[in-house]
């Protein structure tokens, strides 16, 4: 299946890999990993080790070990990952020859990226060594060298599956596999393993399109979803092309950001290898959305202030949920937060600016039952105004904030509500910030049905670009698959996409020449439970068996129950 260097079926595979490689029509780096020129000097599991002899046979079909070249203002440094701490001459004048290259990079003010096949590590620069990352003593000196010239980015590979951390003002990436997933990692889900115990979650395979911008950089990742060359791709140019995103933020209900320490098995008979499960990140990223939700304790909290950090210096938007502004106390700097979102229980009058530190917007919203009616005695309560509140009301609670929080519950139409919602807002001179609830089936009964919540989100994609002084958040992204009121979301809990989220990112890759800031012209409600959106030559119809786009005279089905 993937033949190692030094077995009967190592060349041929390389040559499988040249014909395929052969039809690009741009030009190819390749950087030397395990199943290339064999494993980093590691004793402790049975695989060939690095070898001299197997670089011959890289060199001859690929290219050098390590080199650099330029495209712009940018450096592309490739390195040779196995060969470190080998001790053998060959890593000396590796390591002489990158800082030299950096140095030189440096000087002349280029942009630098580094690819390599081990990732320097996976959890924290200081965690012991294991099989999928570098030894402590190389991986120090090689992050000394990102850090003292400004290394952009990293990327890596070899753990076929995605990952995320920022060293000081670097990016280390570790992009997912093509052919197969890395069966321990399903140790991250919380839920049982897809296929083959996890080994093919087609959901993880995939490849980076990287955007090198003005400033900074922008991932775009594609989901290969295991196909073969003679399967119909989607169309990638579209879902990688820049330009579009999404305008809606979502709510993190599960924790998202701790570790998670792996078995100690397979490929790591004697450690405990700790991560992080980064699937809803490159979900977000995929999706372009860039607001995310979060309560108090995820700033409270080390593990989950480190990715909120990471995020925000990413460009994401971030909300804190807040239990009355008291808990603001809690709070030791503002840090990455973009917006306070404080719930006021009933007759809390304290302004909600005094226990405000530093820069963020002020959202407020009171505390109700979910019924919508005064204390039903039904134990489940939210926060916010009803679209239609009365705006005396909502100024007077809002007092010195800066917005207000209403809620839109699932059997409450999105585009009429966010429409009430921004004028209740408008009245009260205040901005609105719009929690959209996502469709339930009962307390005790699983919502399932992917077509009703894909219009659903999309309405609220809708109404967020039609709406320029407000915030649209939806209340949940992935599964809520136990508990009260269980339903779908855009992501399992494998954090692998669901069909919602595939017809939603078709859709923001299809329509994202929609201009925001300017009303549906032909808001037409179809029935009870079908919307149609005229914007300019573009028709969106959301119907309970269908979602499709209209446009130039083209249909496209995005989605058929």
């Amino acid at each position: 299946v993937h033949p190692v260097p030094g077995s009967p079926g190592h060349p041929g595979a390389n040559e499988l890999a040249l014909d395929a490689y052969r039809q690009l029509e741009i030009p190819m780096y390749v950087v030397p990993g395990n199943h290339d020129v064999g494993d980093k000097p590691y004793g402790w599991v049975d695989a060939p080790a690095v070898s001299p002899v197997h670089y011959e046979a890289f060199i001859e079909r690929f290219g050098p070990r390590y080199q650099s070249f330029a495209r712009g203002q940018c450096r592309f440094v490739l390195i040779d990952t196995s060969i470190l701490n080998t001790g053998w001459d060959t890593e000396t004048e590796q390591w002489e020859w990158l800082e030299t290259t950096l140095r030189a990079a440096s000087e002349h003010r280029e942009r630098i990226f580094v690819f390599g096949h081990y990732p320097p590590y996976l959890w924290d620069p200081g965690e012991p060594e294991h099989y999928d990352n570098l030894a402590p003593t190389v991986r120090t000196r090689l992050l000394e060298l990102f850090e003292r010239y400004e290394v952009e980015a990293v990327f890596s590979g070899h753990v076929h599956r995605f990952f995320h951390r920022r060293h000081g003002r670097t990016d280390l990436y570790v992009a997912p596999a093509t052919g197969f997933v890395r069966p321990e990692y399903s140790e991250l889900d919380s839920i049982a393993p897809d296929d083959q115990f996890g080994r093919d979650d087609r959901a993880k395979l995939g490849l980076f399109v990287v955007d090198v911008e003005e400033s900074g950089h922008e991932i775009r990742p594609v989901r290969t979803w295991g196909r073969h060359s003679s399967e119909p791709p989607e169309s990638v140019s579209r879902l990688t092309a820049p330009g579009w995103r999404s305008h809606l933020g979502v709510t993190m209900r599960q924790a998202w950001a701790g570790p998670r320490d792996l078995a100690m098995d397979g490929l790591d008979r004697f450690v405990r290898k700790r991560v992080r499960d980064d699937s809803a990140v490159l979900a977000l990223w995929e999706s372009r959305i860039s607001h995310v939700r979060v309560p108090l304790a995820d700033l409270l909290d080390s593990d989950s202030r480190q990715r909120l950090t990471e995020l925000a210096a990413r460009g994401t938007e971030i909300t804190v949920v807040v239990p009355g502004p008291d808990q603001l106390a809690e709070v030791p700097d503002t840090g990455p937060v973009s917006r306070w979102e404080i719930a006021l229980s009933p007759g809390q009058r304290r302004p909600v600016s005094a226990g405000v530190a530093g820069p963020g917007l002020t959202a407020v919203g009171p505390l109700a039952p979910l019924t919508g009616r005064e204390w039903s005695g039904e134990h489940f309560v939210s926060h916010g105004f009803v679209p239609d509140a009365d705006p005396a009301r909502v100024e007077a609670a809002v007092g010195d904030g800066d917005e207000a929080v209403f809620r839109v519950r699932p059997s409450d139409s999105v585009w009429e509500s966010v429409d009430r919602a921004v004028d209740t807002a408008r009245s009260a001179g205040v901005r609105a910030l719009v929690v959209i609830e996502l469709p339930e089936a009962g307390e005790g009964r699983m919502f399932t049905d992917e077509t009703v919540l894909a219009a659903r989100v999309i309405e609220a994609e809708i109404s967020a670009r039609a709406h320029r002084d407000c915030s649209v958040v939806l209340d949940g992204f992935a599964d809520r698959d136990r508990g009260y009121f269980p339903r779908i979301g855009l992501v399992d809990r494998r954090g692998d996409p669901r069909a919602a989220f595939r017809v939603f990112v078709g859709f923001l890759a299809l329509c994202d020449d929609i201009p925001t800031g300017e009303e549906p012209a032909g808001w037409q409600p179809v029935g009870s439970a079908r919307r149609r959106f005229v914007i300019g030559t573009t028709t969106v119809d959301l119907a309970p068996t269908a979602i499709t786009v209209s446009r130039g005279g083209q249909r496209t089905v995005l989605c058929e129950s």
